[in-house]
């Protein structure tokens, strides 16, 4: 779960073709962004034992929150890369529904620059692939030696 809020004091907020767009965007990166009233997300976060750690009410503008059901890391470069073309879209905090914890705002951020799973995945193979390469290239250059000096001796 995100925190956000879309529409603040004094700034114009997300329009409806915006809100739609990032619906839309969500929805194909299995998340969800809803919008509710303060306090009813105040109830919900006495639900899950939050109520102490997170005043909804007292987040600034209009609040919303998105709920990603597989990446975790997807929904939330979808709001922040809108949040950078929109100043009403403010990301505040997140949570994590599996083991209770509070995610700030920084990290939330942190986690929106991330390069992508694949890109990711590509640097590891890398990473690995590297060093073995470097070993193979050592090892043809002492048969490489080898069949210089047998050639040599041939002359």
């Amino acid at each position: 779960m995100v925190f956000t809020s879309f529409s603040q004091r004094g700034k114009k907020g997300l329009n409806f073709s915006s809100m739609e767009k990032l619906k839309k965007a969500l929805k194909g990166a299995d998340a969800e962004y809803m919008v509710a009233k303060k306090t009813l997300f105040d109830l919900a976060m006495k639900k899950f034992s939050f109520s102490g750690d997170i005043k909804v009410g007292d987040l600034g503008g209009s609040v919303a929150v998105l709920f990603g059901y597989g990446d975790l890391i997807e929904p939330v470069k979808i709001l922040h890369k809108l949040s950078k073309e929109n100043n009403a879209l403010v990301l505040y905090l997140g949570l994590n529904t599996d083991d209770n914890k509070i995610i700030s705002k920084d990290l939330l951020v942190e986690l929106a620059n991330l390069p992508s799973r694949e890109i990711l995945l590509y640097r590891l193979a890398g990473s690995v692939r590297y060093p073995l390469s470097g070993m193979i290239n050592v090892l043809k250059g002492n048969i490489r030696g080898l069949a210089i000096a047998l050639s040599q001796i041939k002359k």
